[in-house]
């Protein structure tokens, strides 16, 4: 492997000479054009680059009625939504729901033979892509039948499909691996400086990973080749979001921070907490969990918006389906983008409307016209974890 002075150097020269050539568009809008038409949730933040945008979607407006409720047990990432089907990892295994009644079809691993799965999986063309217990696997979805496995001997992080299916990204330790997608077989793979917890965001020609030592990197997508390297004040433990030519990443010292498609620091907000909760960008507007507060802040410079208050501290990641975010906390809440009425970051009457569905909302995805929501309920047993469907009122 390249020592990190060789790494950087290359990443430096490739970055200058490859970043110049490739086409790569400037406007904010551009959030819908990497979110995609897909009304669906079928990966990590609902698409390779995260956005946490479904803007050809429609989603509840006025209220919510609960179309079931099962019990999920440790809550890990969040549910992923394709079809009739839904995929949600509970800790120890991952579990196939019918979407329609919310039964079980099939699980990972039955079993519960001491494996941790802490990630979204990622579904392309009938196959929904799986890792944890160190290994990533390939599942038919309709079946469950497992098509291959590949062991790496490192914790693993979310996959992530490339560009219209072209590759398969993992991260396991401080490796990035290409794999491809049908037989598992590994590409190429890239070692970083730092554990990769998070799915990698890709774009052609970037892919995007961040390390808890701080670092953000951008490598081809083709070859595994550096671009640049940016190092933050402190760990990050946020999916990296792109939209346009930004790159947005939370930051264990507060701060959201936006990158340029160089690596340049364009921007730095402060929104409190560890900044790890997620990211979601639509129409000029970051949504960004503070842990405790939901704060929208301007894409293009960084201005702080508005923020609203979530009454509980959490990792609660927006959900943006058309003109309404989601969010959780002590309550489900759908609130306007221009953050309510008022002036500067104080706002009042921000949501279309709250949903009591229990005293901790956490992990949410929205798929063709219905919310899931992993949520906190309490029974005369204690607390229970539970997986909500939610349609429109």
């Amino acid at each position: 492997m390249p020592s990190r002075r060789s790494f950087l150097a290359s990443a430096g020269v490739a970055g200058t000479a490859s970043v110049a050539g490739c086409q790569i568009d400037s406007g904010y809008d551009d959030a819908a054009d990497a979110a995609g038409d897909d009304t669906n949730w079928p990966t990590t933040g609902h698409d390779r680059q995260h956005t946490r945008y479904v803007p050809a979607g429609s989603g509840p407006r006025s209220g919510v009625t609960e179309r079931w409720r099962v019990e999920s047990g440790l809550v890990t990432a969040e549910p992923v939504v394709v079809g009739d089907t839904v995929l949600t990892t509970v800790g120890n295994d991952m579990l196939a729901l019918d979407a329609e009644s919310g039964e079980e079809r099939w699980s990972v691993d039955p079993g519960n033979q001491g494996a941790s799965y802490w990630a979204a999986p990622a579904v392309y063309d009938g196959t929904a892509y799986v890792t944890g217990n160190e290994r990533a696997r390939a599942f038919d979805v309709e079946s469950g039948e497992q098509q291959w496995s590949r062991e790496f001997g490192s914790p693993t992080a979310g996959p992530t499909v490339g560009y219209e299916g072209s590759g398969l990204f993992v991260a396991a330790g401080e490796t990035v691996f290409r794999l491809d997608r049908e037989t598992g077989e590994i590409a190429w793979q890239r070692r970083l400086f730092g554990q990769i917890r998070q799915p990698v965001a890709v774009r052609p020609p970037f892919v995007v990973a961040v390390t808890e030592g701080g670092d953000v990197y951008a490598l081809a997508a083709s070859d595994g080749d550096g671009y640049w390297r940016t190092g933050l004040p402190d760990a990050v433990q946020c999916t990296p979001t792109m939209a346009g030519r930004r790159i947005f990443v939370g930051c264990f010292d507060g701060n959201l921070y936006a990158l340029g498609h160089r690596g340049q620091r364009k921007w730095s907000t402060e929104i409190g907490g560890f900044a790890k909760g997620g990211i979601g960008v639509a129409d000029g507007t970051v949504y960004a969990d503070g842990g405790r507060e939901l704060h929208a802040v301007g894409a293009e410079g960084g201005e702080h918006r508005w923020r609203v208050g979530l009454g509980t501290t959490g990792d609660h990641a927006p959900v943006i389906v058309g003109d309404t975010i989601y969010v959780g906390g002590d309550r489900l809440r759908a609130l306007r983008p221009g953050g309510g009425i008022g002036v500067g970051s104080v706002r009042v009457e921000a949501a279309r409307f709250t949903a009591n569905i229990g005293h901790y909302v956490g992990q949410l995805s929205a798929a063709n016209g219905s919310l899931y929501a992993h949520a906190t309920e309490e029974t005369a047993e204690g607390d229970r974890n539970v997986l909500v469907r939610l349609d429109p009122e």
